[in-house]
């Protein structure tokens, strides 16, 4: 492998920029010499890394045959979710810099409370979608579908507030009907998420028995969803619960499969520093799911998630960055949609490292590659576009503390000159030329605690 002053000068000057260091007093002797040690300077700070991390973990060291790509990459995030903050009119504010991230759904609540969908006139019931389509027909424009939370209870049929549960279990069905038939029908919009309620244990307090059930509340919206005619295929599922609790899992899975009700998708939310949180959740899924052959179907999806619920802290720093690629990751191939909770408001990513970090992932391209080497603390997903290759990488910590060198390796290579383009989160792009005389490649990325790098290898002739 060789690698030319230029390309560590570079890579020097880009270190020693972030640690504040002005360019001008790094001289071309200074450059030149660290050009001679900087090879042994990194394997000496991998090798104090690796005693520094001991018993907490393992270090990356990454590998990726540039010869064997997996398939299509599953574009897990390519979910925003929205709360009750401005539901009218965000999609409006946030059009443009949403779009940027190229999103499939976008998920909204509060759509028969915020958006006066439903009255009563005497004994009928009358609809209205008028200001739900705008904010939906906002979606379409820049390419994304609705996905909707059910929620809440229209006042015209509950028994008390937005929370209860409906005078008449029939009128709720007749609800979920009608806006089903709206959007699958009669917009005839493809493949449109509908969702029972936005997180029941929470908004309602409904339970899993007992006199408030979120079984009727499933049980009669699946029936309105039984009833729609000449539609667009649509998926229907929930029970978007805060967190993934075995009460639930193991009563409802059961009751729904008891009942023959229609069930796409099993939706919950999920907030959480500890990125291994996300996976154990699907394993617990996937438990039910796979042992009936009757939910084989059935998709998995965290229709919310961040670093934490509450508004603020790491959900607007480096940190909540990094948590989201290493999320990403580890959910990448155990569901079908991740849902970064929320667009705009207070828990909103624009303009904040979380949306940065996403416009990373919307980058790459449409082939998974085969990766290995990642660490306890740093994650990876690669991808090919056309002839480049292309890699985020995250250091996830919630410590903050911890810091490596990971070396990262192409295998395969069958050219030998590459234009080389690194973007540290929250910093301009850098280019160099990369040269090796061999089938491989490597790379040492210096990764600070709760950095996210953008990489991409561009062959050249």
């Amino acid at each position: 492998m060789l690698i030319n002053v230029n390309s560590l000068s570079a890579i020097v000057e880009l270190v020693m920029k972030s640690k504040g260091v002005d360019r001008q007093i790094v001289s071309f002797v200074g450059v030149v010499m660290l050009a001679v040690i900087m090879p042994g300077f990194l394997k000496l700070a991998n090798n104090v890394s690796r005693l520094w991390v001991g018993a907490e973990g393992r270090l990356a060291s990454i590998s990726i045959d540039v010869t064997r790509p997996l398939g299509t990459l599953p574009r897990v995030w390519e979910g925003l979710a929205q709360g009750g903050e401005n539901l009218q009119g965000f999609m409006r504010e946030a059009a443009t810099d949403a779009a940027k991230l190229k999103p499939k759904y976008i998920r909204i609540d509060h759509i028969y409370d915020e958006f006066g969908v439903v009255s009563r006139n005497g004994e009928r019931l009358e609809f209205d979608f008028s200001k739900l389509d705008k904010t939906v027909n906002q979606m379409v424009e820049i390419g994304a579908k609705p996905f909707f939370s059910l929620s809440y209870m229209p006042l015209a049929i509950s028994s008390g507030d937005i929370l209860s549960e409906p005078r008449n279990w029939n009128d709720w069905s007749e609800v979920v009907e009608r806006t089903i038939n709206h959007y699958s029908g009669e917009l005839g919009i493809e493949n449109v998420y509908y969702e029972v309620w936005n997180e029941p244990d929470l908004f309602g307090r409904w339970k899993m028995g007992g006199k408030k059930d979120y079984k009727n509340l499933y049980y009669f919206a699946a029936r309105g969803a039984e009833k729609t005619s000449n539609v667009k295929p649509f998926k229907f599922g929930g029970p978007a619960i805060t967190g993934l609790y075995k009460n639930w899992i193991d009563n409802f899975f059961p009751y729904v499969l008891k009942n023959r009700l229609r069930m796409d998708f099993f939706s919950w939310h999920r907030y959480d520093l500890n990125s291994d949180q996300y996976g154990k959740d699907i394993a617990s899924v996937d438990k039910w799911i796979e042992s009936q052959p009757y939910f084989s179907g059935v998709e998995k999806i965290i229709s919310e998630m961040g670093p934490k619920s509450d508004a603020g802290g790491e959900n607007d720093t480096m940190a909540g960055a990094a948590h989201l690629i290493s999320i990403n990751r580890e959910i990448l191939t155990g569901v079908r949609y991740g849902f970064n909770f929320a667009v705009t408001g207070r828990w909103g990513i624009l303009g904040k490292p979380r949306y940065q970090a996403l416009e990373f992932l919307s980058r790459l391209g449409p082939l998974r590659m085969p990766l290995t080497g990642e660490g306890s603390f740093v994650k990876a997903i690669a991808a090919k576009n056309g002839n480049k290759i292309q890699i985020v990488v995250s250091n996830y910590d919630s410590k903050g503390i911890h810091t490596e060198v990971v070396p990262i390796s192409l295998l395969g290579l069958t050219n030998q000159k590459f234009l080389m383009t690194t973007q540290l989160l929250g910093q301009e792009p850098r280019t160099i030329r990369m040269a090796t005389s061999e089938a491989i490649m490597q790379v040492n990325i210096p990764m600070s605690s709760n950095s996210v790098i953008w990489i991409e290898f561009v062959p050249q002739e």
